[in-house]
């Protein structure tokens, strides 16, 4: 199966650029039939995606962190809609974060030679991608995420952690929550899960197929990537000296007990929020003033190289 690498030489900090060299040794060491691109702006990854299927790659892989995964998944389902052309997901996960693949067993991030192998072996596993439809003063808009939906005062973390560029790791979201608890205000949201609602003024809502989000806080620990479920994590405002208090909890998933978290599962969520939220899937930035938010599960919508 011929595969085209999309490689984000900015991801990692830039570690991914660097490393193009001692990857590209491990694909042939590995026997890897590829070939290699760079993008080189936002959303680039989802344009050669599409031109790669078009060429009739088998195995289009984002190399670089959650952002470059999610653009990729767009073009692979854009794609299947635009051309009806098939082609699977790989991963050669070189992100700040790497959230995503915290949920697959044997995956290490950095891990050069483990990725080679995998896309040599081509083992297929289907995974469930959730659908967002985004509503604000700029429009309408349409996206996939693989990982997770933020919505909230983490997703301005995503925000802030974009100002960053001196630091490296989760140094970057540390000093990103920082940042978001200085200006997020918590505003009234309503969140309607299957049959359920919760109405009140939230910290966040977040809604992820993955366990993982923000580069290793537990969010949704029981998540899984092919359940056709969607996981929830709500939580309700909090005071500075709490969320200092519970950040810990968040990080091993233990917060799921506490009294203003409220976790669930569902197909279909919808959050509203007359003030307008900040919103962020995969950690890349959608919108930051979003009214209406509409997500569904599709189970199994993308073929993964694992």
């Amino acid at each position: 199966m011929k595969t085209c690498l999309i490689l984000n030489p900015w991801a990692g900090r830039g570690a991914a650029g660097q490393r193009r060299p001692e990857l590209e040794a491990a694909l042939r060491a590995a026997g890897v039939d590829f070939d290699m691109v760079e993008t080189h702006a936002r959303g680039g990854a989802t344009e050669l995606t599409y031109q790669a299927m078009e060429r009739g790659y088998g195995c289009v892989a984002a190399v670089g962190g959650d952002g470059t995964i999610n653009e990729v998944v767009n073009g692979l389902l854009g794609g299947r809609e635009q051309s009806g052309r098939e082609a699977v997901l790989g991963i050669v996960p070189l992100g700040t974060g790497s959230d995503f693949v915290k949920a697959l067993d044997g995956v290490e991030p950095n891990d050069l030679a483990g990725a080679a192998r995998r896309l040599a072996t081509g083992r297929i596993r289907s995974v469930d991608v959730g659908m967002i439809t985004v509503e604000s003063p700029a429009g309408a808009e349409r996206r996939h995420f693989i990982n997770g939906l933020g919505m909230g005062i983490d997703a301005q973390v995503a925000v802030e952690s974009l100002k960053l560029t001196g630091l490296k790791g989760f140094a970057v979201y540390l000093m990103a929550i920082i940042r978001a608890l200085a200006t997020y205000k918590a505003n009234v949201m309503t969140v309607r899960f299957d049959g359920n609602e919760v109405r009140r003024r939230l910290l966040f809502a977040s809604v992820a197929s993955g366990r993982s989000q923000g580069g290793g806080f537990l969010m949704t620990p029981e998540a899984l990537i092919d359940d056709g479920l969607l996981d929830l994590c709500i939580v309700e405002k909090l005071r500075l000296d709490q969320i200092i208090r519970h950040l810990p909890k968040l990080m091993e998933g233990s917060h799921t007990k506490l009294r203003e978290v409220t976790m669930g599962r569902a197909r279909h969520v919808e959050v509203t929020c007359q003030s307008g939220i900040p919103v962020a899937t995969d950690g890349e930035v959608v919108a930051t003033a979003a009214t209406r938010v509409c997500v569904d599960v599709l189970p199994g919508a993308v073929r993964l190289v694992v």
